[in-house]
């Protein structure tokens, strides 16, 4: 290819793909969490801190994340014993089996209580039976999804 033809092409590219790169607009934040919902681990409820408190590191944020034993369905065996109902009654959340948290403190303030059980958090999940939705591609593919 001749630099003339090279300028070209890279002329054309430019002249179609500016006025593109104008119409794609701010990135959507369904949630207001000031992270962009492609790559939110939790894009429908906002989640705390910097790394989007995603205690059980399996790519859905806790707010989102209603799976305590990532079989990636939220049902009455995540709400049973030994998964929220003993991190409940404790207050504090135990370690699953990846060595990490169980993803229990749904609102990630530390604590184990009501709030982590009521609505968006633990009733939102177990009404959907599913976790998510996560803008992560790894989120339910293994941990850690980071």
């Amino acid at each position: 290819m001749t630099i003339q033809s090279t300028l070209r092409v890279g002329l054309c590219a430019l002249v179609i793909g500016l006025p593109m790169l104008a119409f794609a607009g701010p990135a959507v934040d369904g949630d207001g969490d000031g992270i962009p919902d492609v790559i939110d681990n939790c894009s429908t409820v906002a989640n705390a801190g910097a790394a989007g408190c995603d205690d059980d590191k399996d790519g859905y944020g806790n707010a989102c994340d209603g799976d305590f034993n990532n079989d990636l369905t939220s049902d009455g065996v995540d709400f049973s014993v030994p998964h929220f109902l003993t991190d409940f009654a404790s207050g504090a959340q135990s370690i699953n089996s990846d060595g990490n948290p169980q993803g229990t403190d749904m609102n990630c303030d530390t604590v184990i209580d009501g709030v982590d059980f009521t609505v968006p958090y633990f009733l939102t999940q177990f009404a959907a039976g599913v976790p998510g939705p996560s803008g992560l591609a790894c989120a339910g593919m293994g941990v850690p999804c980071l």
